[in-house]
């Protein structure tokens, strides 16, 4: 018995030494807030601050090149997706040798606007952001950051 007890406690600790050692990475971290363009319209804000030593990607990235960075609306009350994203922060374009392409990045942080149309108040604005980061020698897989507001 006391055996037993004594593997039980070493699975316990080798395993949650696994797990305190196998943290998951967070190079990108976002916050989002909303704006009123005006009465019938809001924007979406997305702020990235971004590691040093990584970066994500923009919004008008070309075919076969990383996943771009794009937001996805749904369950929405009262209102609906117009325009397109804008970049505020000017994306850094430069061959990537990984893609063999011109790819538009963002390095430290990125500023990302959406605009939506208020059909009707009070609404809901919901949705997430899609957003793949890699430094010089990985890249995480792509990334889903849910945000939700309330437009009174």
């Amino acid at each position: 018995m006391m055996k037993r007890n004594i593997f039980a406690l070493m699975v316990l600790l080798i395993f949650g030494a696994i797990g305190v050692s196998a943290q998951v990475k967070e190079p990108v971290k976002w916050k989002f807030e909303i704006k009123e363009v005006n009465q019938y319209e809001v924007q979406v804000v997305a702020h990235a601050t971004i590691e040093d030593g990584w970066k994500t990607y923009g919004v008008n990235v070309p075919e076969g090149g990383p996943v771009a960075t794009e937001f996805t609306f749904e369950g929405m009350e009262n209102a609906k997706e117009i325009k397109k994203p804008v970049e505020v922060t000017k994306p850094i374009v430069k061959h990537d040798d990984v893609f063999d392409m011109e790819v538009p990045f963002f390095k430290h942080e990125a500023t990302i606007t959406h605009n939506v149309r208020i059909t009707k108040r009070p609404a809901t604005v919901k949705g997430y952001l899609t957003f793949m980061c890699c430094d010089n020698e990985t890249c995480l897989p792509p990334t889903d950051v849910e945000f939700e507001f309330q437009v009174k």
